[in-house]
């Protein structure tokens, strides 16, 4: 059979009712198998995407962990007045013996580097600029130590210490603080780089990953809905 002939057998064909539900049968079931195929290629993607997600997640809190390893023998202090040509180690040293009371004292050589972080404050020209905060790493991690436990010596002072932190656990303890105003939690603080929270029940609770960070502001939330 020519093409001309099969044209006409197809179109006279057409006009059968039975055979164009046949058709339509036939069509339809082709496109609920290709709709089938194509969900489960979706449903496939999606479970591969999240699996790369959780990956993500995972190789970034690592890296945040090594890094905030790195920054464990570090401490920033706020406050403390700027000065032209200043000696900053010496200046660090008499602040923290002075203002802390630190015994026995600190020395110099109990620093690694100290050095005034961030740029210049910029300021109206009747403003006394905001002075740049200090980072302190010492030499040992015990000289640290020493320090931060007397951190409350500082109270009711303008000056504060704070564990170096790393941007993202940065972010987790503003997230942290704007629970405990909310009435989230009661308190909320740091320790050698874990976010330590006091929830509503008076219990202690410490995160020392940017995931476990996320599980426990979630699990804090879900349990205070109406708060």
């Amino acid at each position: 059979m020519d093409a001309d002939a099969f044209g006409k057998a197809f179109l006279t064909a057409l006009k059968d009712p039975e055979i164009r539900k046949t058709l339509g049968d036939i069509v339809t079931e082709t496109l609920k198998n290709e709709i089938v195929l194509l969900r489960k290629e979706l449903k496939t993607k999606d479970t591969q995407i999240k699996q790369l997600q959780t990956r993500i997640e995972s190789l970034e809190s690592n890296n945040d962990a090594i890094e905030q390893y790195t920054r464990r023998n570090s401490l920033r202090v706020f406050g403390l007045p700027e000065e032209e040509g200043e000696d900053t180690a010496s200046r660090t040293v008499s602040f923290i013996n002075d203002t802390m009371k630190i015994e026995p004292p600190i020395s110099v050589e109990d620093f690694d580097r100290v050095h005034r972080v961030s740029r210049k404050a910029t300021a109206e020209p009747s403003a006394t600029p905001r002075p740049r905060a200090i980072i302190i790493k010492f030499a040992t991690y015990r000289a640290r130590h020493r320090v931060i436990s007397k951190k409350a010596s500082l109270k009711n002072t303008e000056y504060y210490i704070n564990e170096d932190l790393t941007s993202a656990r940065s972010t987790m303890l503003y997230k942290a603080r704007m629970m405990k105003r909310q009435g989230h939690i009661k308190d909320v603080w740091t320790h050698d780089g874990a976010i330590v929270i006091k929830d509503k029940n008076g219990r202690i609770k410490y995160a020392h990953s940017l995931l476990q960070c996320d599980n426990l502001f979630d699990s804090v939330i879900n349990s205070n809905p109406t708060s």
